[in-house]
């Protein structure tokens, strides 16, 4: 029969063994593709992170820059900048005589000042400047001023939906007095934010006495002030501004420890409070020459 004439044939197949090798091998390149790729991802994250951060760093530092640049601008017959000197664009003090701004009862949280809020272990500070506008612009609130109208303007961190997301803010008085007026600096808005998740806000007094230079803080500058008498009262002549930024999202990087990522103020170093996400931060910080300076000068040599 044609059953009997068939030959049987043997087919081999994998032991356990090889199966076992087969599977740890796949493995071992799967894990190293999905390291590779997982690797991909948090780089990704952390360029875009940077991104971010560069883009709002520059912008809200040149913004500030550009704006505390007008401070004591059209204050030519009180070129040298203290914490009394009239209509000086520091805002430091206010009272009808012997003070920055001229008018009486004025808050104290309108005025340059430290102890805000921030989202490291130190607080943040606000800067409050004042000057006449040289020519038809924009306030930082996006309000239109005209030539010759006098403006005031506060920087400080505030909440920005959530207590511990916190924003660079700038707040202006109402546009459209050519008088001294602080209405509409603290309304409703509370400032329009020029800088989103900022950390921690800083500003330092650049100051003279004699030919000594020095940085103070705001409470610094305020106490060796009170107790300093002309002429030595120390002079500002410049702003270093401070800025600790944060991404918008967590990075899953072993490269970041929020416990002991720390970072240098020129006061000390601080850390953040949440000390478990892992956000990207940045420092941003630049230098800004007070117009009293050449003023100064030229003051000086008229005597």
């Amino acid at each position: 029969m044609y059953l009997n004439k068939m030959k049987l044939t043997h087919q081999k197949g994998f032991t356990l063994v090889e199966l076992l090798i087969a599977i740890v091998i796949g493995l071992i390149v799967a894990a190293a593709a999905l390291q590779l790729f997982l690797g991909g991802i948090i780089s990704a994250r952390m360029q875009e992170a940077g991104a971010d951060l560069q883009d709002s760093g520059i912008f809200g530092v040149e913004y500030i820059a550009r704006d505390v640049r007008l401070a004591n601008y059209g204050n030519e017959n009180n070129p040298i900048l203290t914490n009394i000197t009239p209509m000086g664009g520091i805002v430091l003090s206010s009272g009808e005589t012997n003070a920055n701004l001229l008018l009486k009862d004025v808050s104290a949280d309108l005025l340059t000042k430290s102890g805000g809020a921030s989202s490291v272990g130190s607080k943040s500070d606000q800067l409050t400047i004042q000057f006449i506008a040289p020519n038809d612009m924009l306030n930082c609130e996006g309000v239109k001023v005209k030539a010759n109208e006098y403006v005031i303007q506060r920087y400080f961190l505030r909440a920005d939906g959530s207590a511990s997301n916190l924003a660079l803010a700038c707040d202006a008085n109402s546009a459209g007095s050519n008088e001294v007026s602080i209405a509409g600096l603290n309304d409703k808005n509370n400032g329009e934010i020029v800088m989103p998740r900022v950390d921690q806000l800083r500003f330092y007094l650049g100051s003279k006495i004699g030919e000594e230079f020095v940085y103070y803080t705001i409470d610094e500058y305020k106490k060796v002030a009170k107790d300093a008498v002309q002429p030595d009262i120390p002079r500002i002549v410049s702003i270093h501004a401070m800025m600790l930024v944060r991404s918008k999202d967590s990075v899953s990087s072993k490269d970041l420890d929020p416990k002991t990522d720390s970072f240098k103020f020129l006061d000390g170093e601080v850390i953040a409070t949440d000390k478990t996400t892992k956000y990207v931060r940045r420092m941003y910080a630049t230098t800004i020459a007070l117009r009293n300076g050449l003023g100064e000068k030229v003051y000086e040599s008229a005597q």
